[in-house]
């Protein structure tokens, strides 16, 4: 049985209908994420307030038994001092998420930022403001997003019905199964109904009631040898 060769032209169309694909699974999933944290934005935030609160509880924990190794005197001013600059660190750090998502600036090399630059003219000549991958190819530039930005221009090109020919068929399938790796990742996740969501985040507002427990029993044993200054 013969096999029909698989083509640049072939490739190009998987290419832009995985990434569609992609698109369309992921935008679901932040849409039903939203639409969650309204039905229950109480639990959200009694979930999202336990993980912090055991977060600088483990950070408590941790400094004394650095001290406790180390055989240094446990100062409750100092442990105090430690972690107001750790909240004020993380706090900031949350200032940069979006949609429970942190956006990194990406590093490249020069060639890579030199690639990214060329992407983006192209894509921005092609494009105009009003079209609804302008921002999305502004910040994905801003952030030195090169894989992003590959993929916006041959979403570009799906639209424009223009195909370049210089497109590499291997890394055309290299690109292929990273966009299938994306699609497995979403079609995964688990499908709740709203009561079913609900009862989740239940389950895990009580786990981390317990975890929160176990944390504060473990920093107790060390505030009975902290010092006062």
């Amino acid at each position: 049985m013969e096999h029909t060769p698989v083509t640049q032209e072939y490739l190009i169309d998987l290419y832009r209908s995985l990434i569609i694909k992609r698109d369309d699974l992921k935008n679901n999933a932040e849409q039903n994420e939203k639409k969650y944290y309204k039905m229950f934005r109480d639990l959200y935030k009694e979930y999202y307030g336990l993980m912090i609160e055991c977060i600088f509880l483990k950070k408590r924990i941790a400094y004394c038994q650095r001290c406790n190794n180390l055989q240094i005197k446990i100062y409750k001013e100092e442990i105090n001092s430690y972690i107001d600059v750790v909240k004020e660190d993380y706090m900031h750090q949350l200032e940069n998420l979006k949609n429970h998502k942190k956006r990194i600036k990406k590093s490249l090399s020069a060639d890579g930022m030199k690639q990214a630059k060329k992407i983006f003219k192209r894509i921005v000549k092609r494009i105009d403001k009003e079209h609804p991958l302008w921002e999305h190819s502004i910040e994905s530039y801003r952030y030195n997003d090169l894989k992003e930005l590959m993929n916006i221009e041959a979403l570009v090109d799906y639209e424009t019905h223009s195909t370049r020919h210089n497109i590499d068929i291997i890394y055309l399938m290299i690109r292929i199964n990273s966009i299938k790796e994306e699609i497995d990742f979403y079609n995964n996740q688990p499908s709740y109904s709203p009561q079913e969501k609900e009862e989740s985040l239940k389950k895990e507002i009580l786990k981390y009631r317990s975890y929160r427990n176990d944390l504060n029993k473990k920093y107790h044993s060390f505030t009975k040898i902290m010092h006062a200054c």
